[in-house]
């Protein structure tokens, strides 16, 4: 762990590139979980939005994406006794955003806008490692739960594609798969595998749009 902070400051104080950028994402958890006395499946996916804060080294094609998300779930349960109740989830996220670009790893273009025209796919696909804590917060109205809130350490591993839309703006649709510690919701939910609650993890999908700044570049 040390190491590995090191390397990150490491990284974040070298001369670099900025730009910062704004993302619509949503999260499709793999385990459906059931809440106990009514057996609805709950919480098909997450939505939410974040900001992040983009650089790269001047003479090769790795990136960095300091991100912080916000996303959210809500559900409305009916008991037997058909009686009603709310329940809110939410998560905040902190991702340092590790990317590469395979297919123009060795070159100094000023990426991702693209003013140089042709090679779109070699230009613009692109590889995610995103290591990140996140804050999850569970609570409820007229249920057993109350507020429950954990720290839930994750990864995300994907691939992504930079479109150009002018040479200071660029869209990025980005999909990941997310690998998460487990919720521990085993007095509140039931799931056919275990007690503990895979539900963080899954797909992640994410909609970037970038801005940069830089104009007397172009």
């Amino acid at each position: 762990m040390y190491r590995l902070l090191v390397f990150i400051f490491f990284i974040y104080t070298i001369p670099l590139s900025s730009q910062i950028g704004v993302q619509a994402v949503t999260t499709f958890p793999k385990t459906r979980i059931a809440e106990t006395n009514t057996n609805n499946r709950l919480f098909p996916f997450l939505v939410g939005a974040g900001a992040d804060y983009w650089f790269r080294l001047k003479k090769y094609r790795l990136e960095f994406f300091p991100a912080i998300h916000y996303q959210a779930a809500f559900e409305k349960i009916t008991f037997n006794d058909n009686t009603s109740g709310k329940l809110n989830w939410t998560v905040l996220d902190f991702t340092p955003v590790f990317q590469f670009y395979p297919l123009d790893f060795n070159n100094d273009c000023m990426c991702p806008t693209f003013s140089k025209q042709g090679q779109f796919l070699k230009k613009g696909f692109f590889l995610q490692l995103a290591p990140g804590i996140a804050y999850s917060r569970l609570s409820g109205e007229q249920t057993i739960v109350k507020n429950v809130s954990e720290s839930i350490a994750f990864l995300r591993l994907g691939a992504g594609i930079d479109i150009g839309v002018s040479d200071l703006i660029t869209l990025s649709p980005v999909v990941n798969y997310q690998l998460s510690q487990t919720l521990d919701w085993s007095r509140f939910f039931t799931t056919v595998t275990s007690s503990k609650v895979d539900v963080f993890s899954g797909l992640f999908f994410s909609l970037r749009m970038g801005w940069r700044f830089d104009r007397k570049n172009y």
